[in-house]
């Protein structure tokens, strides 16, 4: 599974995040609040006099992320992360096109050595484990069956829990496929292995076999990796027990180092399906390139319903 589908240079996942904040206003009684409530914007969609102004604070920027206040102190204003010669700043910008203020989140000077920085689990007990090729937990699910469509305005993704398994690693895996097009043409097929422990429901994740496609053609198979391989292990794609802030890796081979934050616990998203509160929100790194990063959005009982631009637009309950 790749960490994000389409790659935007100004690189903004495009999806709708409700939050709120709850904050006393001065001079009144505790019982008086301002709620708030942004947007997240997909850099296509934002305003040339922004995107202007932007420009002109950092030069050259690159936009990582984008957020619209619609409800609050604020009305209208843009929230925008912006990284520029190695530091990443907090860019706030009025509704007119003038920059509020500029605040540095981060400088490379600052970035912490690997020991000292993020720690991310990688050993899982995984021979503690009872494990079954079918079955779910909260936000994920091995059913035969169970499909889950993805459209952005050139790609779409349809992921489908086979009735078929493989053994990896003496282990008796889901297989789980993904195909991926681009413009109407088949771009990628990927065959997932998966596999749920019964004691903690985790959904372990054992390999995958990709084809990628030109003109209808398998032309190589990028990034394909299995847990029985020289120098690699079964890593987990979505914790049975979801804490806020966990880190653990996905995929671990010498190929694949794919890793996730759940840096949301509480989202609401709204798609072409519907609208899905208390999702997770989880941010993709890969140990392999430590500056490719993405966002996934998970909801309760269906899975996956958003990756970087792709949203849910159908989806099918396993048998």
């Amino acid at each position: 599974m790749k960490p994000g589908r389409e790659s935007n240079q100004l690189g903004a996942a495009s999806f709708v995040v409700v939050l709120s904040a709850m904050a006393a206003i001065a001079g009144l009684s505790c019982a008086s609040e301002t709620r708030e409530r942004k947007v997240s914007v997909s850099p296509s969609d934002l305003p040339a006099s922004i995107h202007a102004a932007i420009q002109q604070a950092l030069p050259g920027g690159k936009i990582m992320a984008i957020e619209k206040e619609v409800e609050g102190e604020d009305p209208g204003q843009y929230d925008v992360d912006v990284r520029s010669e190695g530091k990443e700043y907090e860019v706030e910008v009025s509704p007119q096109g003038q920059v509020i203020e500029i605040k540095e989140k981060s400088s490379a000077k600052e970035t912490p050595t690997p020991a000292q920085g993020k720690r991310w689990t990688d050993s899982f007990h995984q021979e503690d484990c009872t494990f079954t090729s079918v079955g779910r937990n909260r936000f994920f699910s091995l059913q035969p069956g169970h499909q889950l469509v993805l459209q952005s305005k050139r790609e779409k993704v349809t992921i489908t829990v086979l009735d078929e398994t493989v053994t990896v690693a003496g282990v008796e895996t889901r297989v789980v496929e993904e195909r991926e097009e681009e413009d109407g043409k088949l771009k990628e097929v990927s065959r997932n292995f998966f596999a749920i422990c019964k004691e903690h429901h985790d959904v372990f994740y054992f390999g995958e076999e990709v084809d990628d496609y030109e003109d209808g053609k398998v032309v190589k198979h990028s990034g394909q990796w299995r847990a029985d391989q020289p120098n690699s292990k079964a890593g987990i794609i979505m914790p049975g027990t979801i804490l806020l802030g966990a880190r653990h890796y996905q995929e671990i081979a010498p190929n694949a180092m794919d890793r996730a934050e759940i840096i949301d616990d509480n989202a609401t998203l709204e798609t072409p399906a519907g609208i899905f509160t208390n999702c997770i929100r989880v941010e993709e790194t890969s140990g392999l390139d430590p500056g490719e990063k993405c966002y996934k959005t998970y909801a309760p009982g269906v899975g996956l319903i958003q990756d970087e631009n792709l949203l849910l637009i159908e989806h099918r309950a396993g048998r």
